[in-house]
């Protein structure tokens, strides 16, 4: 429709005369940062990075091999674990079942044609630390053609035209007469080679092969083709294939785009190799330091605890090397003689122990002992005569209880005794002594929980008397907002209040960095890859802001901004760990229980009373979904044993590892109130000492009024806890010295824009700031197709003159102001 130029005129007017009515939209928050008041140093060791085989992140990513099963080695079930057949699964000495594969499988591997047959060899080993070969039995003919078997990598081995490639691998003929064998990269069947064809004619010994092959083309589906045209019987081992172009040009070297991402990250430290990695689950199922370092084909493989084959090639020395490459400090975790707990664990003798920390003290001589020492000239001829300066050694990962306790203090009165500068770190809080360890807590957690947690470890909310806190493991918790905005903002809450705390956590590593996308994800990681690219996450980029704007003085800070209540509901329920204890009169909101859920296990519930079907279950749940406010109250009776029970509340209807519930827990002795979210259970207050006698009735309540739950025992108030707010801003401000600039950085955590006045006390500041911001959908992820939709945008501003300096914070969003001190 054509509109006549008049009255486009007008309309224009009319809009605007409109637009100016309207009122300007308030002031929301304010932040005042004070250059005057009193500063404390920046940790400028704070962030770091886990990194653990754990998505394929070693093996099949930042470890540059491209063959998968390069030894055959992945059917070997560990010692004691029997395989079954039907489910697929193995079974460890304690019970617990990981899946496996069938043993004469050959993941990475296919033979080409109907006639030739492979197997796995037990007795034809280039090695006693080798376990299988590959046997190939070709039968060509001129009916027949060609034979022979193809290793496809970790979903296809990317090349590039021009690239060189360096292949290794071990041949044993199987007759006297030698036969020739046709070696070269090729499409993805194996018809049309993609490089110079290798010609060998192995002989009736073991012998070691190696080529360099150019790539003609590139792809990212090749594959590695060993083929014969006529009729051969040969073996095969530990074939490798390495791009020659490795990060730093190391032999034996990593991937250079994932390295790459890493250093950007800026990393102070490295904590490595894991992680549950370190703890397996089962002897034999976890990394020994001189196990993992020499000549790969003599490095132990095992089945590991996230379900796929290790090869270790990438192994303790190659970590040092990573972390000197990285200027990182190295942080070796090490196996505490306790196997996974939350996986039926074996304990090591408590009086075997020697040999582990033998071990522990072995691994601290390899890394720091000069080169005219035994281990020392080890590490030399491995090709690093200078010593590594390892001053970090964590002891386990998630390991906890008495027996930790016990192995843990062996460790370090051993390893002190001997390298007094070494920092021994513990993988859990050990109460009831007075320890100066850092401690290795780990947050995978819930948004709210980040989020209301960001002041978790101000003056007043940790005790200082409490050892240093180390965060080994952190990131989302929650699977559904894994890799999104969100979860970048939830973690960015908890980081700032990480930075206001120095003198409290003296180290964080974001965990999982690394998964690849050809894999199940155990956890979603930072950086995604496949064979032959990488995208970064938002808290990839989230992080790395953080990490390069890190300032020299922490200023003081004051946030005035809206803090909405945490909303929780859902369902009541009951956990318990054996069938020790009897319920009746089951009531909610004083009404009897007549219906409820039961996860696990078999358990009936009529008028009040819950009654067993099995010996064993884990929870049922009961009430209404959407309920918030609510009292919850039994009859409670242990009449064996000494398991605790778990009464929870408002479970969010989250389960699994999202799970998010308030819960009592009676235990021998305790009565302890936390919230559980995520992996993380969150003592709400400090458990109140309870003796709850076998035999004898108690009347248990827990009610739930707006944002306060409180716990009673017999009528009597045991426990009561307010949750605590969700606030709008979340923020904090650092000075750099040398450009004499104040660094602000603030998460808007609501959909809505925050506009907020920055007031700067003790100096005046210029009209003009840089700022580098994250922002966007908050359910967006990055992806392969579109690898940059939430990236940082920076971008310059300007404050309006003569008047209150204010900034309008985009909803969902992570900004860095940067404002130089006029």
């Amino acid at each position: 429709m054509n509109i006549p130029f008049k009255v486009l005129n007008i309309s224009i007017i009319l809009a605007a005369m409109l637009s100016g009515c309207q009122p300007e939209m308030p002031v929301t928050s304010s932040i005042i940062i004070d250059l005057d008041g009193f500063s404390v140093p920046v940790n400028k060791n704070l962030y770091g990075v886990t990194i653990e085989e754990i998505n394929h992140a070693i093996d099949g990513g930042v470890y540059a091999e491209m063959i998968q099963n390069r030894s055959f080695e992945d059917g070997v079930p560990p010692l004691n674990c029997p395989y079954d057949a039907k489910r697929n699964v193995l079974s460890t000495p304690n019970g617990w079942t990981i899946p496996f594969i069938r043993p004469d499988s050959t993941p990475g591997w296919r033979k080409i044609s109907s006639n030739t047959s492979i197997w796995p060899d037990n007795k034809e080993l280039i090695n006693d630390k080798n376990k299988r070969s590959l046997l190939v039995s070709v039968a060509a003919s001129s009916e027949t053609g060609r034979g022979g078997v193809v290793a496809t990598g970790y979903n296809g081995l990317s090349i590039r035209e021009g690239e060189k490639y360096e292949l290794s691998l071990y041949l044993k003929g199987g007759s006297m007469i030698p036969k020739k064998v046709r070696i070269f990269l090729g499409d993805s069947v194996a018809e049309t080679p993609l490089s110079e064809t290798f010609d060998v004619s192995p002989i009736y010994e073991w012998r070691k092969y190696k080529h360099t092959f150019t790539a003609s083309e590139s792809t990212n589906n090749a594959v590695l083709a060993i083929t014969a045209d006529t009729s051969i019987v040969f073996w095969m081992d530990m074939v490798s294939l390495f791009p020659q172009k490795t990060w730093k040009d190391r032999p034996n070297g990593l991937r250079p785009d994932l390295m790459e991402m890493i250093s950007s990250l800026n990393p102070q430290f490295v904590r490595f190799p894991g992680g549950s990695f370190v703890e397996g689950y089962t002897a034999g199922t976890y990394p020994v330091w001189h196990e993992t370092i020499g000549d790969i084909s003599t490095r132990r493989n095992f089945w590991n605890i996230w379900a796929y084959g290790s090869t270790n090639g990438m192994g303790y020395h190659e970590y040092l090397q990573m972390c000197e490459d990285l200027e990182a400090e190295p942080l070796y975790v090490i196996n505490s003689g306790v196997t996974s707990q939350s996986r039926r664990p074996r304990y090591e003798d408590i009086t075997a122990m020697n040999k582990l920390v033998q071990d522990a003290l072995d691994a601290i001589a390899y890394a720091n002992q000069p080169a005219d020492s035994t281990f020392g000239a080890m590490r030399a001829r491995n090709g690093h005569p200078e010593p590594f300066d390892l001053k970090y050694i964590e002891i386990g990962s998630e390991n906890y209880g008495q027996e930790y306790s016990k192995r843990f203090d062996l460790f370090k009165k051993a390893i002190n005794e001997a390298y007094p500068e070494i920092t021994v770190i513990k993988s859990s809080f050990i109460s009831g002594k007075n320890r100066n360890e850092w401690t290795d807590y780990h947050f995978y957690s819930g948004e709210d929980f980040l989020i209301a947690n960001h002041d978790r470890y101000e003056t007043g909310q940790y005790l200082r008397r409490f050892p240093a806190v180390f965060i080994g493991e952190f990131s989302m918790g929650d699977v559904s907002l894994q890799g999104t905005l969100r979860a970048a903002i939830g973690e960015a809450c908890f980081l700032l209040g990480v930075e206001s705390s120095p003198e409290v956590v003296k180290h964080l590593a974001y965990a999982p960095v690394l998964g690849n996308v050809n894999y199940d994800f155990q956890r979603y990681p930072a950086i995604s890859f496949n064979n032959n690219s990488a995208i970064g996450s938002p808290s990839y980029y989230m992080m790395k802001m953080f990490s390069d704007n890190r300032g020299d003085d922490l200023l003081k800070t004051e946030i005035e901004t809206y803090s909405r209540p945490q909303v929780t509901f859902g369902y009541a329920g009951i956990e318990l760990f054996d069938n020790s204890y009897d319920f009746e009169d089951v009531r909610i909101d004083g009404k009897p229980v007549t219906d409820a859920i039961v996860r696990t296990g078999g358990w009936k519930v009529n008028n009040g009373t819950l009654t067993p079907d099995a010996n064993r279950w884990n929870y049922i749940l009961m009430g209404d979904s959407t309920a918030h406010d609510y009292t919850f109250s039994m009859r409670v009776r242990r009449n064996k044993g000494s398991g605790q029970i778990q009464l929870r509340v408002r479970d969010n209807g989250k389960e699994g590892e999202a799970n998010d519930h308030i819960a009592v827990s009676i235990a021998p002795g305790t009565c302890e109130f936390y919230r559980s979210a995520g992996a993380v259970k969150d003592t709400l207050r400090s458990p109140e000492p309870y003796s709850f006698e076998s035999n004898r009735w108690y009347d248990v309540k827990v009610v739930c009024k707006d944002e306060a739950v409180s716990c009673y025992v017999d009528d009597k108030l045991v426990h009561e806890v307010v949750l605590p707010p969700l606030p709008s801003l979340v923020s904090v401000a650092t000075l750099e010295k040398e450009t004499n600039t104040i660094i602000l950085k603030v998460v808007n955590t609501t959909q809505h824009e925050e506009k907020t006045e920055l007031n700067i006390k003790g100096a005046s500041v210029k009209n003009d700031a840089e700022i580098l911001q994250l922002t966007g959908e908050p359910l967006v992820r990055n992806t392969f197709d579109n690898p940059t939709r939430i990236v940082p945008v920076s971008k310059n501003i300007t404050f309006s003159l003569g008047g209150p300096m204010v900034y309008s914070f985009p909803p969902n969003s992570i900004t860095i102001m940067k404002m130089k001190v006029d």
